[in-house]
């Protein structure tokens, strides 16, 4: 931000009220990921449109207010700022476009309100230049969500007795409150590698590089209690770029200090068995949990302990002249000695357990899950990703310029899937969107990701190298994982990217300029806050109708039909493309005796959503409810979802059934999908 000196009426000077938000936008900045990645977190990681919706209208009025205080709001910024956003902006815009070929709108504007959030937070972030240190305080907000996440986690798994929930579908492996393990393990991986920034960095007080060493073994227990074999092996890899990277001296204390604590924390939770078993809520896993907490404990406070004994010699460490030993010699050096270990293990017989790792990875597509989860870690088992990844693909080989429309991989999935397991996402970022918005979409998306990579790699070379190379770090980390998981669609593991990439790619004060600083006028800023509010229409109608539809199906199992048509309606008056309003409505009606009225409901469905099995399942039972033929519509279920046991039934029950009497009792006894 410049400092603009401005004249008032008597001649003398004064400086513009916007660069007074130079001194708080920092620490502001943090605040606000911290806050935002903890609420994304608590409402199952934001993977449902209300919790998004929400967050997306938050970030929308910020940056309205950023525009409008911030002297020179995103100009003259570099040119990876402004690759990230157009590019992230253009695929914003072709996933809410893509509902015009998907014929889907409604899974259209759900994805299309998720990536305007990403959108959002890009551009908020990235006109927040302020101090030098803006970054830095981007990454200790994010530290301090992660640690406030973990270890609520942690804490419900170590003392269920103190802080009870509900039994997950695998509660042997830790997921709450992000109700997935595998996010809840990369969240702890990425926030081990910012703690590990935060206790060896240079520009970092000795209080934070004290507390940061106390938070890594209650994160890193977490990690481990999820057994996210991704997550603990990219959280390694992350640590060891950092190292690589950013080369820093502290690290000679920080390193020792923490690494016996967490390597005694892992241990610990390796071994407590019934800690991560469903039976952690017996007596005897109570018993576990509070002995693996004070064994965590006791690491945490050790290693603060040996931090703050250690952090004695930093001050030495940062005076330490590289002519003595240079760190990028070290680096070299251990790259080449690691590299030697690789040939001679290859050459004595590495290249054969290699290779059947390898196709064991490839033909082992089980989807089931081991009672002992410690088995995981060794298990090399894709898990089902190649199946999953094939069906993407496939869908790409069909439609590979534009692919079948944003939110539609859960279709392929459920009318092309070789075994009878429901996925929605195809675990895998970029296979994903190749599926789902073919090589144009997928081209934005790496434009995105390179600008990321290219923009902080070439700072790496300026004073703050070590902050960049922790947002590097992180960023590799996190888009490895992403091309094998599904993190995407979990804003709470991913919003950090786009806010840390803003920050690392905007122009700090004092940057160099291609054009002279000038305060924008008010007109445009104006206008471009109408634009933010036009867009933010989007998720104000999405989440009001999210809010009434959640409403709606808990009347419905309640059996209170007319709250739930009453409130299906609310629905469809906030979103009117959405088709599960109409499904609702439609079994509603079949209670009632309205059949002819269910089936318009029911035809409705099908129209907002034509390749969804579950509204021609509705459709049928309408058609069969009125005594006519539901075979057809059946049959088109059957297509769209062959492996469907519920659609198999029916399929048996009314085959040769001519009767309408015999219809609608059938209809009347049939299972719903709801």
């Amino acid at each position: 931000m410049s400092d603009t000196v401005l004249q008032n009426s008597a001649g003398t000077e004064r400086r513009d009220s916007r660069l007074d938000v130079d001194r708080w936008a920092p620490p502001v900045g943090g605040l606000i990921l911290a806050a935002l990645t903890v609420y994304l977190s608590f409402n199952a990681g934001g993977f449902f449109p209300g919790a998004t919706a929400y967050a997306t209208v938050l970030m929308a009025v910020l940056l309205v207010l950023g525009i409008m205080l911030v002297a020179e709001p995103l100009t003259n910024s570099p040119a990876s700022l402004l690759t990230a956003l157009g590019a992230l902006a253009a695929f914003t815009a072709m996933t809410l476009l893509s509902g015009s070929w998907s014929h889907s709108w409604s899974r259209a504007i759900i994805e299309f309100d998720r990536v305007l959030l990403y959108v959002l937070v890009l551009a908020f972030f990235g006109l927040m230049r302020g101090r030098r240190d803006s970054l830095e305080w981007g990454i200790r907000g994010f530290a301090v969500a992660a640690f406030v996440v973990c270890g609520a986690a942690w804490i419900t798994r170590v003392a269920p007795d103190v802080w009870p929930i509900a039994l997950d579908i695998k509660p042997q492996r830790l997921s709450f409150p992000l109700t997935y393990w595998n996010a809840l393990g990369l969240l702890a991986a990425l926030g081990s590698i910012a703690l590990l920034h935060l206790t060896s960095g240079e520009r970092q007080n000795r209080a934070v590089r004290v507390a940061a060493a106390a938070a890594l073994p209650v994160v890193v227990s977490t990690l481990l209690l999820t057994f996210s074999r991704s997550s603990l092996a990219l959280g390694a890899l992350g640590i060891v770029v950092y190292l690589a990277v950013a080369r820093p001296k502290r690290a000679v204390s920080a390193v020792p200090a923490v690494a016996l604590p967490v390597a005694v924390a892992l241990v610990a939770s390796l071994r407590a068995h019934t800690v991560s078993s469903a039976a952690y809520v017996t007596d005897a896993g109570v018993s576990q949990g509070h002995r693996l907490a004070l064994v965590v404990i006791a690491c945490a406070v050790a290693a603060a302990i040996l931090r703050l004994l250690l952090s004695r010699f930093d001050d030495r460490l940062d005076a330490w002249s590289p002519r003595v030993l240079d760190p990028t010699r070290v680096a070299v050096a251990i790259g080449a000695v690691a590299a030697v270990l690789v040939v001679v293990g290859l050459a004595a017989g590495g290249v054969h357990f290699v290779s059947g790792k390898w196709h064991h990875f490839v033909h082992e597509n089980s989807v089931g899950h081991t009672q002992n989860p410690s088995e995981r870690l060794s298990s090399v088992g894709n898990n089902g990703r190649i199946p999953q990844w094939q069906v993407a693909i496939d869908a790409f080989d069909e439609e590979p310029l534009i692919g079948k429309g944003a939110g539609t991989y859960a279709l392929q999935w459920a009318q092309h899937r070789p075994y009878g397991f429901t996925v929605i996402n195809a675990h895998s970022l970029y296979v994903e969107v190749m599926g789902e918005l073919g090589i144009l979409g997928l081209l934005l998306i790496v434009a995105v990701m390179l600008a990321f990579l290219v923009g902080a790699t070439r700072r790496l070379r300026g004073p703050d190298r070590h902050v960049y190379a922790v947002f590097l770090a992180l960023a590799v980390t996190w888009m490895i994982h992403a091309g094998i998981d599904w993190d995407w669609q979990m804003p709470a593991i991913t919003v950090w990217l786009f806010a840390l990439g803003g920050l690392a790619l905007g122009r700090p004060v004092g940057g160099r300029v291609e054009r002279p600083s000038t305060v924008v006028p008010r007109l445009p800023r104006l206008v471009a806050a109408v634009c933010i509010g036009v867009l933010a229409v989007t998720p104000v109608v999405l989440a009001l109708s999210q809010a009434h539809l959640e409403t709606a199906l808990a009347d419905f199992d309640a059996n209170e039909c007319p709250p739930a048509i009453s409130a299906s309606l609310d629905s469809l008056g906030a979103l009117g493309v959405r088709p599960e309003p109409y499904e609702i409505i439609g079994y509603c009606d079949i209670r009632y005796g309205q059949f002819q009225l269910a089936e318009e409901a029911m035809e409705s469905a099908v129209s907002r959503d034509p390749e969804n099995w579950e509204m021609h399942y509705g459709l049928a039972m309408a058609r069969a409810a009125r005594g006519l033929d539901p075979m057809p519509e059946l049959r088109a279920t059957s297509r769209l979802n062959p492996l469907e046991p519920l659609v198999a039934e029916e399929l048996a029950r009314f085959e040769g059934v001519t009767k309408p009497a015999e219809r609608k009792r059938l209809a009347d006894e049939a299972s719903l999908p709801l």
